[in-house]
């Protein structure tokens, strides 16, 4: 079994006064997990986009520059391409049952060719074209440095680091475009796995909960909401066939965690098309 944790902690607010909840979200196979990574950087890049000051300019560069060390070890366009269609098809069938709001499957199955489109319009693989790029290849092998991407070890950084606001903005939206392309198809994906499954209150006993998967379904994610103030989070251990919550304690973070020996509500979302 395949040990992975990742947590965004997205704070939502539930209408009717429900109190907001922490989520905590474990992909389920290695294209929902390179999703997420992408999506998660392409919204710290918006992040510091928002105020560009030369610290957040540096800041942004620092993400890009991991969202081409990303799409360097992976091929992010085929495989967006491939979970684009296999979604299409699945809303295809969907439409054919009786009942269904063929309306709304329209516009979803438009925004999917849509995005589809972009992608294929897109020549090469996402990042190619920083691969010739000789100014931000040499802050990529200085990223590998702590603190290695400063101006007093690179004059050229310095030289664009002080350059007006203006230009670095250009700079940066320009070399991140192709990557948006694809968050823009990656949105619309997670979003329809998010969507996907229902809510289901669940109880951990003595802080650990196991459960097994149909094996004739393709699951993508795992969604777990706990109260905001919940002083443990979960760490998920899952497989093919089956997959295990144990919530631990959070109250020392300077110390190794440890699981709780107490029972745990919490809300379980097994997500798949």
């Amino acid at each position: 079994m395949s040990r992975f944790y990742l947590c965004y902690n997205l704070r939502t607010f539930v209408p009717h006064k429900s109190p907001p909840m922490a989520v905590y979200e474990h992909p389920l196979n290695e294209k929902i997990r390179l999703f997420s990574r992408l999506e998660f950087l392409i919204h710290r890049f918006n992040f510091y986009m928002k105020h560009p000051e030369p610290e957040n300019c540096h800041s942004a560069l620092i993400v890009l520059l991991e969202l081409y060390n990303l799409s360097s070890r992976l091929d992010v366009k085929s495989a967006t391409l491939n979970v684009l269609d296999w979604q299409n098809q699945a809303l295809q069938r969907m439409a054919e049952l009786e009942g269904s709001d063929q309306e709304k499957l329209k516009e979803v199955l438009d925004k999917l060719d849509n995005r589809a489109k972009k992608l294929h319009e897109f020549r090469g693989q996402l990042g190619q074209h920083l691969k010739s790029h000789s100014f931000l290849n040499m802050l990529k092998q200085r990223a590998m440095i702590a603190g290695g991407v400063n101006g007093f070890d690179l004059p050229i950084f310095n030289f664009w680091y002080t350059r007006p606001v203006e230009e670095r903005i250009a700079d940066l939206e320009g070399w991140v475009e192709p990557f948006k392309i694809a968050h823009d198809a990656i949105d619309i994906v997670l979003e329809l796995v998010r969507q996907s499954g229902a809510s289901v209150n669940q109880v951990a006993r003595d802080g650990f909960y196991q459960s097994t998967l149909n094996g004739d379904r393709e699951f993508q994610m795992l969604r777990i909401e706990l109260p905001d103030d919940a002083l443990y989070f979960p760490e998920v251990s899952a497989g093919k066939q089956r997959f295990s919550v144990r919530f631990v304690n959070a109250d020392l973070l300077e110390e190794r965690s440890k699981q709780i020996v107490e029972d745990v509500e919490f809300s379980l979302k097994i997500c798949s098309l």
